[in-house]
């Protein structure tokens, strides 16, 4: 179907929508008009949703439209939000049953939004039913537990990554007493892991000292690609594919995000901004937007900054579209809804 044309300005209002939803019945209209609107815009609106009682540490949406988000932090406990009603109300969030020891740092959904993982400081990972707020299953690790991925072609697969320099890849079908996996055994703490969402059988990690790495399952205890070039060896803490599994973004200590093809180790950009800075805490990046035409992260002087991808790849470093909104504490999580611009 051609774009018509003139829908420039009408497009970026809820009236204009409407009008030419109205009028053409495009069915995709409401992607066209969610890209607008988060092109022009200078700022967000938000909604503070209040549960915790203490540092927020992870968030996760669901997959296939983002119905949940699940919250996890520093009092220990996991927190499920229907998103609408939390939105549109003040109806408070599901607590789920199993509580952590210590503090959680990391959250995953399964496939089917039947499942979450939980992990954290104190080295387990909890298996939660997201129906009946029940504990399924517990992983013991020998360290905290910074980064969590299920397998997207099966959800009795996920992967761990830990700050005892191991990534494990388990099967929640198997004892959790049994010996896990290990497709990377290092010195030094792996902070995020991720499974390729179009090639499962890859991963990528976030090292503390070895910095972003490319695993294939079939060859454990080796990277395919360590990314960098000649600075391969960075603190890294974040580490994100996109949705077509063809780019990594990930997030280095005291330098500005960075994106990578995957088959290339020299960055293709950087996202820089003068109040940008990643030194304090722990942070995440991801990707936005529903071509994952933007990326976010979270900075030291508590704004969330987002940029735009160029379009060509001889932009070099770029800056920031969008500086998103102030924090009343340092960020260290961030994550947006692909199926949804407005979350």
């Amino acid at each position: 179907m051609k774009r018509r044309a003139g829908l420039g300005g009408s497009m970026r209002s809820v009236v204009g929508f409407l009008s030419q939803r109205g009028l053409h019945g495009d069915p995709l209209l409401t992607q066209d008009f969610q890209r607008r609107r988060l092109r022009g815009c200078r700022n967000l609106y938000k909604k503070d949703l209040l549960g915790h009682f203490g540092c927020v540490n992870a968030i996760e949406f669901s997959n296939n439209g983002g119905q949940w988000l699940v919250s996890g932090g520093d009092d220990r406990r996991v927190l499920l939000w229907h998103m609408e009603q939390a939105i549109h109300s003040r109806v408070k969030p599901i607590q789920l049953k199993g509580e952590h020891h210590s503090n959680i740092f990391c959250l995953a959904f399964n496939s089917g939004n039947t499942k979450v993982f939980s992990g954290g400081n104190d080295e387990q990972v909890i298996l939660h039913d997201v129906e009946s707020s029940e504990t399924l299953d517990v992983f013991a690790h020998e360290d905290a537990v910074y980064g969590l991925s299920v397998s997207p072609v099966n959800d009795n697969i996920f992967a761990s990554s830990s700050d005892d320099g191991r990534v494990l890849i388990w099967d929640i079908r198997e004892s959790p007493h049994g010996e896990p996996f290990c497709l990377a055994n290092y010195p030094s703490a792996f902070h995020s892991v991720m499974f390729n969402p179009v090639e499962p059988r890859l991963l990528a990690t976030a090292n503390s000292k070895e910095g972003v790495g490319l695993w294939d399952i079939r060859k454990p205890q080796s990277s395919l690609l360590r990314y960098g070039g000649n600075l391969s060896l960075q603190s890294a803490m974040s580490v994100r594919f996109n949705s077509n599994g063809t780019q990594l973004l990930a997030l280095r200590r005291r330098l500005p995000p960075v994106l990578y093809d995957i088959h290339s180790r020299l960055p293709v950009f950087q996202f820089d901004n003068q109040g940008y800075f990643n030194s304090c805490t722990m942070k995440s990046c991801c990707f936005a937007g529903d071509r994952d035409q933007y990326i976010l992260s979270g900075s030291d002087d508590f704004n969330l900054y987002m940029w735009r991808i160029p379009a060509d790849p001889e932009a070099g470093e770029c800056i920031p579209s969008m500086n998103l909104l102030l924090m009343l504490a340092l960020l260290t999580s961030c994550v947006l809804c692909p199926e949804r611009a407005d979350l």
